[in-house]
């Protein structure tokens, strides 16, 4: 175990306005944030890191991280208390218990089952492989999505009411957001429209190619599952949409950070062609401006914090033509219970864009790839 400790000159601020983002009462004191490394044990096992913990998520209670390994069907279980491998999930692709041959994302319930969606499935498992609940969600929303016309981002658990769940969603054809507060008992839903995230298009690069549209970048979008909360955030805004599970009100929340502002300030082109270079340097341009990570919650200290990060390139390039990041400088921005912003700092021993990472006992936990071993950065920021 590696453990560095520094001192940091952050900005606190003594009170932060909601929608208006306005600052007051600056107070300039030390925030100091240790780090430690460790490494994870898989025994005579291998661990699934080629897709950097994409398809993750930790347990309720923060002790194990399940990772997906999409190419095996299996989950792997590891206990980050004791930082081992507890064992690996093998899912059937086929038959009354399959999953298909890929799936979008999954989550682990507040008991600890697993529950996996894509495109026709929809359902929760145990941790045996086995079907526990269909949640049905293509026949319940037959009536707004239409086939593949919208993709289910996030599917999350009311904790007030286990036949209730909410999904994120994407429409692709006008890239609009919405949540579905769905009833799986009653089968019937309520759709929460987010209007502000249609601001997105503005920084939306179409993909073309001979012509054709192929894809499209330069935007995102985070959600998260705060316990009896959801909040729904961006990589272009400073902002954050807030759904409350208990009353099922929504409320929506701006900053303008001293350190890392209100929004993007490159606006990319509408269109570029795949067949040039172009989108590379209009890539590289996105990622050189402030990108605003996902909302992290610490129960223990009842805060949020999140990073935001300016990547920095040189003139190397990867085989498929991208630009080589060299560097980042990574900003961490904590709020208060109440989404206040209470301060924000430049955390100069971090030098490139985390990767998957999650709050554990007050931690933040970075995963990195050590010659093909799992490890993690611990950050405990005071």
């Amino acid at each position: 175990m590696k453990k560095l400790i520094f001192g940091l000159s952050a900005i606190f601020l003594a009170a932060c306005g909601g929608n208006d983002g306005k600052e007051s009462g600056n107070i300039y004191q030390d925030l100091t944030i240790s780090m430690d490394t460790v490494m994870v044990d898989a025994g005579e096992d291998f661990l699934y890191l080629r897709e950097n913990l994409w398809l993750s998520d930790i347990s309720a209670d923060g002790r194990y991280l399940f990772n997906f390994n999409r190419n095996d069907a299996v989950l792997e279980k590891i206990d980050l208390d004791r930082l081992v491998l507890d064992k690996k999930i093998k899912f059937e692709k086929e038959g009354p218990n399959g999953i298909g041959t890929f799936i979008s994302n999954f989550s682990i319930t507040s008991e600890e089952q697993i529950m996996i969606w894509s495109y026709g499935l929809s359902a929760v498992f145990d941790q045996g492989g086995q079907l526990v609940k269909n949640l049905n969600l293509d026949k319940i929303t037959a009536d707004e999505i239409k086939e593949s016309d919208a993709f289910l981002m996030a599917l999350y658990e009311n904790p007030n009411d286990k036949n209730r769940y909410v999904g994120f969603y994407i429409k692709w054809e006008d890239r609009s957001y919405f949540l579905l507060d769905l009833d799986i008992d009653k089968e019937t839903y309520k759709k929460i429209e987010l209007p502000e995230l249609k601001n997105l298009d503005d920084y939306a690069v179409e993909l073309m190619y001979e012509g054709q549209f192929v894809g499209a970048f330069g935007t995102g979008t985070h959600s998260l599952d705060a316990g009896n909360i959801i909040v729904v955030s961006n990589l272009v805004f400073n902002e954050a949409y807030i759904h409350d599970f208990s009353s099922g009100g929504l409320m929506f929340k701006s900053w303008d950070g001293p350190l890392i502002g209100s929004k993007k300030t490159y606006i990319p082109p509408k269109q570029v062609d795949f067949q040039s270079s172009q989108h590379w340097e209009v890539s590289k341009k996105i990622d050189e401006d402030i990108n605003y990570g996902k909302m992290l919650w610490d129960p223990k200290n009842e805060r949020y914090l999140r990073f935001s990060t300016m990547e920095k390139f040189g003139d190397d390039k990867e085989e498929n033509g991208a630009f080589k990041p060299i560097g980042a400088n990574v900003f961490l921005s904590v709020f208060d219970k109440d989404f206040n912003l209470v301060a924000e700092s430049l955390v100069p021993n971090l030098n490139k864009k985390p990767l998957k990472h999650f709050v554990k006992d007050g931690q933040i936990w970075i995963f990195e790839n050590m010659d093909d071993e799992l490890a993690f950065l611990k950050l405990s920021v005071e």
